[in-house]
C-alpha cells in the first residue's frame, strides 16, 4: 500500500512541476517576441478633454492624426492635443484639412512603401514628417488642383 501511495505522490509531483516549467516557458517566451506595439492614446485622450466641442475641421484633423499617427512605431506620436486644438485650427477650413488628409492617406496608401506597414515605420514623429510626410509640411497641390499650404500642419510636441 505504501508503494502504491508513493507512485501516486510522484506522479502529481511530475504533473505540477511539468506544468510549472510549461507556464514558465510560456511567460519567458511572450516577453520579446510576442511584444506588442505601444498604441498612441493621444486621440482617445483628445476626445476625452474634448468631448461636446468637436467641430467638423477638427473631425476632420483627428482622423488625420490618427492615421499619421499609424506610421510612427516609438513614443513619440503626432499630438491632436496640439495640431487640433481649436487656437491651432483658427481660421482653417474643411478644405485645408482635407487636403491635409489626402496627403496624409497618399503616403500611407503608397504602392510601394506604405509608412502604416511595420517595415516602412518611423521610430519618432519627428522623422515620419522629414520623410514620409514632407509633402504634407509644405504647398501641397491637391488632386483636385487647390493648393494649400500645409506647413505647420503635423505637429508632435
Amino acid at each position: 500500500m505504501k508503494m502504491n501511495q508513493n507512485k501516486i505522490t510522484l506522479k502529481s509531483s511530475l504533473i505540477g512541476i511539468s506544468f510549472a516549467l510549461l507556464l514558465a516557458t510560456g511567460f519567458v517566451g511572450c516577453t520579446e517576441s510576442g511584444a506588442k506595439k505601444e498604441d498612441d492614446p493621444s486621440a482617445i485622450l483628445y476626445l476625452v478633454n474634448n468631448p461636446n466641442s468637436i467641430n467638423e475641421v477638427q473631425q476632420i484633423c483627428l482622423g488625420t492624426y490618427v492615421a499619421a499617427n499609424s506610421c510612427v512605431g516609438g513614443k513619440e506620436f503626432f499630438n491632436p492635443g496640439l495640431g487640433c486644438s481649436l487656437t491651432k485650427l483658427d481660421g482653417k477650413t474643411t478644405a485645408d484639412l482635407s487636403a491635409l488628409k489626402e496627403c496624409v492617406l497618399a503616403k500611407i496608401n503608397d504602392p510601394v512603401q506604405p509608412c502604416n506597414l511595420p517595415q516602412f515605420t518611423y521610430g519618432l514623429a519627428q522623422q515620419a514628417l522629414a520623410g514620409a510626410f514632407a509633402a504634407c509640411n509644405t504647398s501641397y497641390t491637391t488632386t483636385a488642383g487647390a493648393t494649400v499650404d500645409l506647413t505647420g500642419y503635423l505637429v508632435y510636441q
